[in-house]
């Protein structure tokens, strides 16, 4: 529910900027969804910014992490935002060329090979609004079961496998990628039961991207795709152990000169985000 709540407001600031045409790119709704996640979130949040960057060396936004409440599981995920265009057609930024290469790069051929270096999921994070809402998938059973009915508002955000969406270019349409994509809270959705499982967001999430790498409607021009994990990391990159070391220092100075280190360390990533569940309930283990 957290997570739709965040998708629902990404919305109706997209409605928004349309109706009094103001200008509210792609960075400025990051920014205000990760505000809004850390104040809504019910387990523990971790939210570091490191740098204002041009994704040029990753080709990727931000480093996600999904923990369990313990904190020994961990889903580590790489993710790229992208802005569908005030005309509702298309996504203009998913072939955008980056770097100083010769020939040019393009961003989403990076971003997959970083993804692949760290062993990690590659996703893109759409953000959205339509005037024409009949053009959104109205395919959530879990909603109405949770008391909720099904809303367009929650494809403000919606997410895809990067393989997929590579697949399917050169076409940049949102009726097309809509096709691979899944509503934001469908990351952690539990089935409309309110429970996480046994081994908490890491394995939700976890088995969503599963879905999602097998949702391609098109022939798989990635044949040499990576695996995802079988289940969720025992052992936490350590990029993340760094961030909690950093947030959980007392005095500023040794605050700041941590983070500072980070940002040497990961000059092109504009920063990590670290959900840990909070801790489990009688509920979460009745079957």
């Amino acid at each position: 529910m957290c997570l739709l709540s965040l998708a629902r407001k990404t919305w109706h600031r997209r409605a928004s900027v349309k109706r009094h045409h103001l200008s509210f790119g792609e960075e400025s709704i990051t920014e205000t969804m990760l505000m809004d996640l850390a104040d809504r979130f019910p387990g523990d949040v971790v939210i570091q910014p490191f740098n204002k960057v041009h994704e040029g060396r990753y080709g990727a936004d931000w480093a996600w992490a999904f923990q369990s409440a313990d904190g020994t599981l961990t889903l580590p995920m790489l993710v790229q935002a992208k802005l569908l265009n005030l005309q509702d057609t298309e996504y203009p930024e998913i072939k955008r060329l980056v770097g100083r290469h010769q020939p040019p790069v393009r961003q989403i051929d990076l971003f997959i090979q970083t993804a692949e270096s760290w062993g990690w999921p590659a996703i893109y994070a759409f953000y959205n609004h339509l005037d024409d809402s009949s053009r959104v998938p109205d395919i959530c059973g879990s909603l109405a079961l949770a008391g909720a009915a099904p809303m367009p508002e929650s494809w403000g955000i919606s997410i895809a496998d990067a393989y997929n969406v590579r697949a399917a270019l050169d076409d940049q349409t949102f009726d097309t990628h809509q096709l691979h994509s899944i509503a934001f809270h469908c990351l952690l959705c539990g089935g409309g039961s309110g429970r996480r499982g046994s081994q908490g967001s890491p394995e939700v999430a976890l088995r969503a991207l599963h879905g999602l790498r097998g949702a391609l409607p098109f022939p798989d021009v990635d044949s040499d795709k990576r695996p995802l994990p079988d289940a969720p990391f025992l052992d936490t990159p350590a990029i993340f152990h760094a961030v909690r070391a950093a947030a959980s220092a007392d005095e500023p100075t040794i605050r700041e000169a941590r983070v500072q280190a980070l940002r040497e360390e990961f000059p092109q990533l504009a920063g990590v985000v670290i959900l840990r569940d909070e801790p489990r309930t009688e509920r979460d283990s009745k079957p």
